[in-house]
């Protein structure tokens, strides 16, 4: 009974009070193993040892269609010596009001000679007429000297629990066995061994997640087996190095190190399914080391007893799923059995009622590793090869990967991440690619530690897996992505843009439309931090149908920066009206925040210079639950900061979020909007032209020409110039003749835009983009814009058109 201290305390109280008048009820539930029996023996020899009365009986599944079974042979009543001491024996309806009579006659004679405890076990499978008697005996026969001490598993047993919950409203005491401690449990193992288990076996112990049965039989079986030898006071696996290093003797008991010939792998004795079915790296006793190789026998037939409470179908589907990994997902399971996944309901449905699987947030799972490891080494070895094969030809869904995106989607952040990161680890014991599972697990953990700022190791897993992309154009297309993703974020935006096409080109003609709206994204946010709308434009009008599908989770994403062309182009009201639904959606799509640098901080400027005070309030609202959410992550709290502080002009908040911020564009962003509210309050004009200079360099430091730009014309309004070219040889004619900036004024009258427009794209005077225009004209020989839009086209489809 070690950890269970408290439960054998109510115990005895409820042995201390049974003497006197009034129902002592004790009630205990667990899981199957938990130790509910060893309880009621324990209890049942206290209470001989304090002169109090036992009687004890239990439920069994096979006799449920006896009435009163379980208390008549706890009273030592049979129905057979019963019928015969009456001399009638009554049938139907009155042999049931009979025998009830019968069992409280018994137990009040019983009860008069002195205290008695009734001690009754495995309560989920009792027939009706036993539940109906337990009911209402307690209540009935208060006035005697009786206790009560009820144990039922929690699994599968609907009658038991309402019979439970109707005592515990009368006054009964309910206690719920929960797995042992872990210092419990290292006690259990010392006992079991003889000797403080080393660290292998402790880690082994640990597999039985707490389970007194399971623990027990491991322990005992290894003991058995000779598979645990002592030195000095320490128990160690029998093969395992002694405290000088030596190793135990060639054959010095069953270490069960190799496996049956043609196997693979030892180690890698673990399921290889996809990412609906996670293996668990633990095919040894402790997943490494010396003990690796199989379970006790003992431990097997413990397992095995188990399984004989279930039919023979559900046995099996237990079998075929644990290749699949300790976890799985039932559709997965449906489709590698070749059948629909309802006529897997029967059999899922009693193996959770029996206890052997539970329900996790994603997938059903074995209870316990040691359960799942028993009924996979009990599969014989070619039927394991053989469904492993199987599965491997199976594609498996992505359901741990798309758990993960409704994660991040909602804004649970360090969930999903821990999601995408379970999804991508490779396959145990399978060195190299052919470990991995599909690349999109990776590509997802890749693209949010970029929404984190932690290009680094995103950085790690893109050049790794680039090899892989080799004949896959989706996975190719994906790893472009997020090339062009990392770009933007190093400050390379015009390779970004580079990136992004060649993954729109890659991926055309694939139905994959999360992978196009992130390229997208990628394209139009480096093509407006480059200060290139044309090119951003053209990306958002070849965007529409892959942002009409998808999950949130891309389209968002594509929504957003769609809404910041059209600002850019068109002015924040137009803006406005295109992401209405975006704004409306962030309660439940507070993923898209993390989608860019600022995103939060845009939506708030973008809803305040439309005039919309709401949205902006919503925009706050929500990237302040998402820092909230998310506490172990230091982006969204400086993001909200950000957010409120454009909101409510508070200098100290945007302060904040200038200091705060990873990404240097993000921080450039943050310092523009200080440096504007410096340069509105009074007597701060030095303290706001440098933080604009520091935005300036930001943004410089990142290629963000257009915000660039911006800044430069603020410092104008506060009076100062910033010099923002250099001195460049051109020819006197041609393409090659104009500078960036008449390259830029080329593009924006090309695609129609007025010289207002174009200077409103430039952040420069009307009078300059007149300027410019009219070199354009006299380098390219052209007399109007018509013209110059027929030459720009012509020259986009060569080299150089001049």
């Amino acid at each position: 009974m070690r950890g269970r201290e408290r439960e054998r305390a109510e115990v005895l109280r409820l042995l201390a009070g049974a003497p006197g008048p009034g129902a002592h009820v004790l009630l205990v539930e667990g899981e199957p193993g938990i130790g509910k029996s060893i309880l009621l023996a324990e209890a049942a020899a206290a209470a001989s040892a304090l002169g109090t009365g036992v009687a004890t009986g239990r439920a069994d599944e096979l006799e449920r269609m006896m009435p009163l079974a379980p208390l008549l042979s706890a009273l030592e009543e049979t129905t057979t010596r019963a019928a015969v001491a009456r001399s009638a024996f009554p049938g139907g309806p009155g042999l049931l009001m009979w025998l009830a009579e019968r069992v409280s006659t018994t137990l009040e004679r019983r009860a008069a000679a002195g205290p008695l405890l009734v001690a009754l076990d495995d309560l989920q499978w009792a027939d009706p007429v036993t539940l109906m008697a337990l009911r209402t005996l307690p209540s009935r026969l208060a006035g005697h000297p009786l206790a009560w001490l009820l144990a039922r598993r929690t699994t599968g047993d609907d009658d038991g629990e309402r019979l439970f919950g109707l005592l515990e409203q009368e006054g009964a005491t309910r206690i719920a066995l929960r797995p042992l401690d872990g210092a419990a449990v290292a006690r259990v193992a010392a006992d079991a061994l003889g000797a403080v288990p080393d660290a292998e076996l402790t880690a082994l112990a640990a597999q039985a997640a707490g389970n007194p049965a399971l623990l027990l039989a491991l322990l005992t079986g290894l003991r058995e087996e000779g598979a645990v030898r002592v030195d000095t006071g320490v128990a160690r696996p029998a093969n395992a190095a002694g405290p000088a290093g030596e190793s135990a003797p060639a054959g010095a008991g069953r270490t069960a190190g190799a496996r049956e010939a043609g196997e693979t792998g030892d180690a890698g004795e673990t399921g290889e399914a996809g990412e609906c079915g996670r293996a668990e790296a633990t095919a040894g006793f402790a997943g490494t080391g010396a003990v690796a190789g199989t379970l006790p026998r003992r431990l097997h037939a413990a397992v095995r007893r188990r399984l004989e409470e279930v039919s023979p179908r559900t046995r099996h589907l237990l079998e075929a799923v644990a290749v699949l990994g300790r976890s799985f997902c039932p559709s997965y399971a449906a489709e590698l059995l070749g059948e629909p996944p309802a006529a897997l309901l029967p059999a899922l449905d009693e193996a959770l009622a029996a206890g052997l699987l539970v329900v996790t947030p994603e997938e059903l799972a074995f209870r316990h590793e040691l359960l799942w490891r028993s009924v996979l080494e009990t599969v014989p070895a070619p039927v394991r090869q053989a469904l492993r094969r199987q599965a491997e030809r199976v594609p498996p869904p992505a359901a741990p990967v798309a758990a993960a995106l409704i994660a991040w989607d909602e804004g649970r952040l360090s969930r999903g991440l821990e999601l995408a990161r379970e999804a991508a680890e490779p396959l145990p014991g399978i060195p190299g690619p052919s470990g991995r599972r599909d690349p999109q697990p990776r590509a997802v953990l890749a693209a949010m530690l970029i929404d984190l700022g932690l290009l680094d190791e995103a950085e790690k897993i893109t050049v790794g897996s680039a090899a892989e992309a080799a004949g896959r154009p989706a996975w190719a297309a994906a790893v472009l992505v997020l090339r062009a993703r990392l770009d933007l974020a190093a400050g390379r935006a015009d390779d970004a843009a580079e990136q992004a096409e060649a993954a729109l080109a890659t991926a055309a003609g694939l139905d994959v439309p999360d992978l196009a709206c992130l390229a997208l994204s990628a394209l139009g946010a480096a093509a407006l931090r480059a200060g290139d709308l044309p090119r951003a434009v053209r990306a958002l009008a070849s965007g529409q149908a892959a942002r009409s599908a998808g999950t949130p989770y891309g389209r968002l994403r594509a929504e957003l920066t769609a809404g910041r062309i059209v600002e850019a182009r068109d002015g924040a009201t137009a803006a406005m009206t295109r992401l209405g639904g975006l704004y409306d959606g962030l309660a439940g799509h507070a993923g898209v925040l993390t989608g860019e640098p600022a995103a939060a901080a845009w939506l708030v400027r973008t809803a305040l210079a439309a005039g919309d005070r709401r949205r902006a309030d919503e925009v706050v609202a929500a990237a302040e639950d998402l820092a909230g959410r998310n506490p172990c992550l230091p982006g969204p709290p400086v993001a909200a900061a950000h957010a409120r502080g454009l909101r409510d002009r508070d200098l100290a908040a945007l302060g904040r979020a200038a200091a705060g911020y990873a990404d240097p564009w993000a921080r450039a962003s943050a310092a523009e909007d200080l440096g504007v509210l410096l340069g509105a309050a009074p007597g701060r004009r030095d303290a706001a032209v440098g933080t604009l200079d520091g935005a300036l360099s930001g943004y410089g430091g990142v290629g963000a020409r257009r915000d660039a730009a911006r800044v430069r014309r603020r410092l104008r309004e506060l009076g100062e110039r910033r010099r923002h070219w250099e001195r460049v040889d051109h020819p006197d004619s041609g393409w090659s003749s104009l500078t960036g900036t008449e390259r830029a004024v080329c593009d924006l009258v090309s695609q129609g835009l007025t010289n207002r427009q174009a200077a409103e794209q430039m952040f420069v005077s009307e009078h300059t983009v007149a300027f410019h225009l009219r070199q354009i004209f006299r380098k390219l020989g052209v007399r109007s814009r018509v013209e110059l839009a027929r030459l720009a086209a012509l020259s986009a489809a060569g080299p150089d058109g001049g």
